[in-house]
């Protein structure tokens, strides 16, 4: 933390403890009241010229202020406790205090004036610097060596599958509409955004029409504007200068979009994560037709206008980069048809999912093939051998922070239902009520907005005004199986008696050895998810109640069960059932 700021911090503690003392001191007493009005006046006045001095994060002078507040402050206490004898000596002081505030508001309005006057200095260097810019580009422009159509924007990968028709409608929405100035390409992670954002970038009639205008920034999950504009500085061949706040930044890049509006401007910021909407407005604040802004981010940010969804790829495209990622570059890789539909049915179309498995695969005999197929048959997680999908996928859960803990635990909710199934919002509404007391539907709604718009479940509105019995009875929940693994490997970190949800998957008669020990110590876990058979559910809900695995009033799932009825027996447990 720089000086300046410790000063300017010290200063404003000061006068709200100043302020405070005489707004009390005053409802206290009415020996001063007269006097302690014209003070709290006079600080009234004081108030917006501290926060213009905060603004410019000057520190010239602070100290004596601050000093003169704190002092002022406690005297005003004092005279809380005076007597009448005292009154003549203490209006006196409150006089002098009352003077030295208005040398400070003197002070202070000259000192905002000066930085003021320093702030315009700098713009007009600015204004400086870019006229140099120019001058400096148009000679450039009249060399004979080329000029590049765009200035850092990254290659895509050499070979890229299902993104030409999400590419043709990036180009339609953002080229052809006027009326779009600022487009969201929203996706989980790892479902090919940023490959998008770059292909779109190398288009050839995206280079026509913004030539050497093109910037791509990768944003990431803390922002820096000073860096961004430093590094747009740069990008426009001249020296960058060094920004003492960011406030100076914000001017410089107004400054950049004023002098680029008549030329085809297009930023693409890469990799834009939830609260990042300050950033956003900064770019989005200026409007003009050639300038344009693609925003690629997990996060939908509605408030800048439909998102551009980037669906995950079709069998064949999916098919396709798996065979690319698999095969070494002279072709003679083997792989399996048979065993690569299967691998394509575990990732379900996630891009980054296919890439990984299949780029671990290659080389691989026959044999390491089969191998991970027979483990994930077994239950094991494609997210327990690929750590960098796990790594990608996770950050997205580290990214909900204290105040978004309940959407978070409604995500690793929604593992414990059926994969490739419709969860009925009315059912996630009975269970969230009970589980976390959100007895207002909107509640259990507003959190499936939150995990929508965070691209970790999709809800599903059918119809925009409610039923008359108060509930969404036609909305629905769905969730990507990967997003589903990730939640259940989230789950199953901790050890099974601190478990808060237990998922269960049955294979055959026998039940999880892990189930049937009573080594165990009583389990608090609140929803248990089953994947059984009829015959085995009777066995696994005893077998569950007796070691003490669940919580009393605990919630079940039940999955693919045939023909059960019958739950008499547990009624300290409420179940939701699929029939399979």
């Amino acid at each position: 933390m720089s000086v300046a700021s410790v000063g300017v911090g010290a200063l404003r503690t000061a006068f709200q403890m100043l302020f405070d003392a005489v707004k009390s001191v005053q409802e206290e007493t009415t020996m001063f009241k007269h006097l302690l009005g014209d003070i709290k006046s006079t600080l009234n006045s004081l108030q917006p010229l501290i926060q213009e001095i905060e603004k410019y994060n000057s520190k010239e002078g602070l100290e004596y202020f601050t000093v003169q507040m704190e002092k002022g402050a406690d005297l005003v206490q004092k005279c809380s406790k005076v007597g009448v004898w005292q009154k003549c000596k203490y209006t006196k002081k409150l006089h002098q205090l009352e003077k030295s505030l208005r040398r400070v508001f003197d002070e202070l309005k000259l000192q905002g004036v000066r930085d003021a006057r320093e702030t315009l200095v700098s713009l007009r260097n600015i204004e400086t610097a870019f006229s140099r810019i120019e001058k400096n580009l148009v000679m450039k422009s009249n060399q004979p060596e080329t000029v590049k159509c765009s200035y850092a924007v990254p290659e895509p990968p050499s070979v890229t599958v299902g993104l030409d028709l999400p590419l043709r409608e990036l180009k339609m929405k953002l080229l052809k509409d006027e009326k779009v100035s600022m487009l969201v390409l929203t996706a989980a992670g790892g479902c090919g955004k940023t490959t998008l954002a770059k292909k779109f970038c190398q288009d050839q009639e995206v280079k026509d029409t913004f030539k050497n205008n093109i910037f791509f920034v990768n944003v990431s999950k803390k922002p820096n504007l000073d860096l961004i504009v430093h590094e747009l500085y740069q990008l426009k061949g001249f020296e960058p200068p060094a920004f003492q706040n960011e406030f100076m930044a914000v001017n410089w890049l107004q400054q950049f979009l004023k002098k680029e509006r008549h030329n085809p401007l297009l930023f693409v910021l890469d990799d834009v994560w939830s609260g990042s909407e300050s950033l956003l407005d900064k770019f989005d604040q200026f409007k003009f037709s050639n300038y344009k802004i693609l925003v690629t981010s997990r996060f939908a940010f509605p408030r800048f206008g439909s998102p551009y969804h980037l669906a995950l790829l079709n069998d064949e495209d999916a098919m396709a980069l798996f065979h690319h990622s698999a095969s070494s570059e002279d072709k003679s890789s083997y792989t399996s048809e048979d065993l690569s539909r299967k691998i394509m049915k575990r990732c379900k179309g996630w891009p980054l999912a296919i890439a990984l498995v299949g780029r671990s695969l290659r080389g691989q005999p026959l044999e390491i093939w089969q191998k991970r197929v027979l483990e994930w048959s077994k239950g094991s997680s494609i997210l327990d051998t690929d750590k960098d999908l796990l790594a990608c996928l996770q950050s997205s859960l580290d990214a909900l922070d204290k105040e978004k803990t309940m959407i978070k635990e409604c995500f690793l909710d929604l593992g414990s239902f059926p994969e490739d199934q419709r969860i009925a919002a009315a059912t996630l509404i009975d269970m969230w009520a009970e589980l976390y007391g959100l007895e207002e539907e909107i509640l259990t709604i507003a959190n499936l907005h939150g995990l929508t718009i965070r691209s970790l479940a999709n809800l599903v509105v059918t119809r925009r005004e409610r039923e008359a019995d108060g509930y969404y009875t036609e909305d629905f929940v769905t969730q990507h199986h990967m997003l589903r693994e990730l939640a259940i490997h989230q789950a199953i970190q901790d050890p099974i008696e601190q478990r808060k949800r237990l998922v269960i998957n049955i294979c055959g008669d026998n039940l999880p050895k892990w189930l049937t020990e009573q080594k165990y110590q009583a389990s608090k876990a609140r929803l248990l998810s089953i994947s059984t058979g009829s015959i085995n559910l009777y066995k696994t809900l005893a077998t569950v109640q007796k070691n003490g695995l669940v919580g009393n009033k605990g919630n079940v799932v039940i999955q693919n069960q045939e023909g059960f009825h019958d739950l008499g027996q547990f009624l300290n447990l409420q179940c939701y059932s699929w029939i399979g």
